[in-house]
C-alpha cells in the first residue's frame, strides 16, 4: 500500500496524508502529524462536536412571544421574535408564525416589533475570513436570529426587449436597497448579471442584462446587521395580513417572563448536518460551532465553540499536533489540523460512535459537493468531504475497501498550483485503497 499510494500522491506542495483501517491501526502516513489547512474538510469536526454536545435529535427554536396575552385582538406590548439560531430558518417559516398570529385574532400590536439575538455573541462575520469575500453568500453572517442563511434574494425579470428588467427582493425589506438597471437583450443572449456592495451595509449596486426569454434570474447577497433586518421584514410581513404595527423594529433582550405565541422548531440537528456537508455549507458550520459553544460552555462565541471542539477531541483521545481552529467552516487559511486528526476522528466515529458522520456524509462521484470526484469502480463506496481554497486541496472521508474492510483517510494538500492535478491524484489514490 505504501508504494502505490506514494506512487500516487508523492507530488502535489506540502501535503498530510493518512488511512487508518478498521481495526484503527494507521495502515499509511506521509506526513501525518502536519499541520497545514483543510478548507472545507474541517466541517467534520464542527459536525462532531454538535452530534455529540447537542445530539442528533437537537432542534433549534424560533419565538413570537410578548410580556401581555393579547386583548380585543390588540397587543399593547412589543412582539418579540426570539432566536435560539436556527441555521436553517426561511421566510416562509415566519410568514407560517403570523398567519398562526392572524388566526388567533392578531389585529394590532401597538409597540413594535423587537428581536433578541442574545443567545449568540460575537461579530457577525469571523475577522479571520478575507475582506473581499464578504460580497459572496458563502461567507454570509451568523446570528441567533438567521433568516434565508443570513442572504437575500435578489429577482431580476426581463421586461420588453430594449426596456429594464423588474428587479425585487424576496423577502421585501425596507433596510436592503439595491441600485441599477439591468438591461432586457434579445432571446437567447447570455444573461450577466453583476451585485455589488456599496459602502454603506445592505446597499447594492446592479448591472447587466437578462435574455428576454429567461424567465428570471435569482441572485443571493449577504446581509448585514441580521437581527434588525429581520424585525424588519417580520413587520413588513405582518402587515401584509394587515396587522398594524405601531413603532419600528428594534433589537433588545426579550423581558423574563413572556407569553409564546407561536414557535418553530428546526429539522433535527443530524438533517442539519449532513445537509451542511453534502453543501459545503459554510453558515450552517458557523453557526452550529457558536451554538455548541452556548450550549457547552455558556457562551454563543466563535472561541466558545472552538474550545468545545477542543475538549471533545481530547476526551476522545484525538492527536491534536499543531492545531489550529478559527472558525467552524473551514474559510480561513489560519485554520490548521493534521491529516492524522481528521483520519483519526473518523476512525473513532466509525468505530466508537455510532458511524453518525459516516451516514451524514455524502458519497463521492454520486451526491453533494462531491459529486464530481470522477471515480471508476470505487464509485458509490466512499464517502467524504472535500475542501478547496486557492492553493488548498483536501479530501477526507472512508472507503469501503474489496478484501481490507473500510478505510478512514485524510488526504491534506497545500501550497501546490495545479488544483484539478491534485484532486486527480487524490481520485487515483481513493480508487487504489478501494482495490485492497
Amino acid at each position: 500500500m505504501n508504494a502505490d499510494i506514494d506512487a500516487t500522491l508523492s507530488s502535489g506542495g506540502t501535503q498530510s496524508l493518512c488511512v487508518i483501517d478498521d481495526g484503527g491501526a494507521v495502515v499509511y502516513q506521509r506526513h501525518a502529524d502536519g499541520a497545514i489547512p483543510p478548507a472545507s474538510a474541517q466541517k467534520v469536526i464542527v459536525a462532531a462536536a454538535a452530534l455529540a454536545d447537542l445530539g442528533p435529535a437537537y432542534r433549534f427554536t424560533t419565538t413570537l412571544a410578548s410580556p401581555q396575552r393579547p386583548q380585543g385582538g390588540v397587543l399593547h406590548d412589543n412582539l418579540w421574535l426570539i432566536g435560539a439560531a436556527d441555521p436553517v430558518l426561511v421566510s416562509n417559516d415566519l410568514r407560517g408564525g403570523v398567519k398562526i398570529l392572524e388566526a388567533q385574532g392578531l389585529k394590532e400590536v401597538r409597540g413594535g416589533v423587537r428581536v433578541d439575538a442574545s443567545f449568540l455573541s460575537g461579530p457577525e462575520r469571523n475577522p479571520q475570513w478575507e475582506a473581499s469575500d464578504a460580497q459572496y453568500g458563502f461567507s454570509a453572517a451568523t446570528s441567533a436570529i438567521s433568516l434565508d442563511q443570513d442572504t437575500v434574494e435578489v429577482h431580476v425579470t426581463p421586461a420588453s426587449e430594449g426596456l429594464a428588467a423588474r428587479v425585487w427582493l424576496e423577502p421585501p425589506s425596507s433596510i436592503v436597497t439595491v441600485r441599477g438597471d439591468v438591461l432586457t437583450v434579445a432571446p437567447g443572449l447570455q444573461t450577466t448579471i453583476a451585485v455589488n456592495p456599496k459602502a454603506l451595509p445592505n446597499d447594492f449596486t446592479i448591472g447587466g442584462q437578462v435574455a428576454a426569454d429567461d424567465r428570471k434570474a435569482v441572485l443571493y447577497v449577504p446581509i448585514r446587521g441580521i437581527p434588525l433586518y429581520v424585525g424588519d421584514v417580520l413587520t413588513r410581513m405582518l402587515g401584509q395580513r394587515h396587522i398594524s404595527v405601531e413603532k419600528p423594529p428594534s433589537i433588545g433582550v426579550a423581558p423574563g417572563h413572556t407569553y409564546a405565541l407561536w414557535q418553530h422548531r428546526s429539522m433535527p440537528l443530524e438533517w442539519i448536518v449532513s445537509k451542511m456537508l453534502f453543501e459545503s455549507n459554510n453558515h450552517l458550520a458557523e453557526q452550529l460551532l457558536r451554538t455548541v459553544g452556548r450550549i457547552v460552555n455558556g457562551v454563543g462565541s466563535d472561541a466558545a465553540g472552538i474550545a468545545a471542539e477542543r475538549t471533545l477531541l481530547r476526551r476522545y483521545d484525538i492527536p491534536r499536533s499543531e492545531l489550529n481552529l478559527v472558525d467552524g467552516s473551514g474559510l480561513s487559511v489560519a485554520n490548521r489540523s493534521s491529516a492524522l486528526t481528521l483520519a483519526a476522528l473518523l476512525d473513532d466515529d466509525r468505530r466508537k460512535r455510532g458511524a453518525k458522520i459516516y451516514a451524514a456524509l455524502p458519497r463521492a462521484g454520486l451526491e453533494g459537493t462531491v459529486r464530481y470526484y470522477e471515480l471508476g469502480e470505487a464509485r458509490g463506496r466512499v464517502k467524504a468531504k472535500s475542501g478547496h481554497l486557492a492553493g488548498i486541496e483536501s479530501l477526507v472521508g472512508y472507503v469501503a475497501s474489496a478484501h481490507s474492510g473500510t478505510f478512514a483517510f485524510a488526504f491534506l494538500f497545500a501550497n501546490g498550483d495545479d488544483a484539478a492535478g491534485v484532486d486527480s491524484r487524490i481520485t487515483r489514490a481513493v480508487e487504489r485503497l478501494a482495490e485492497f
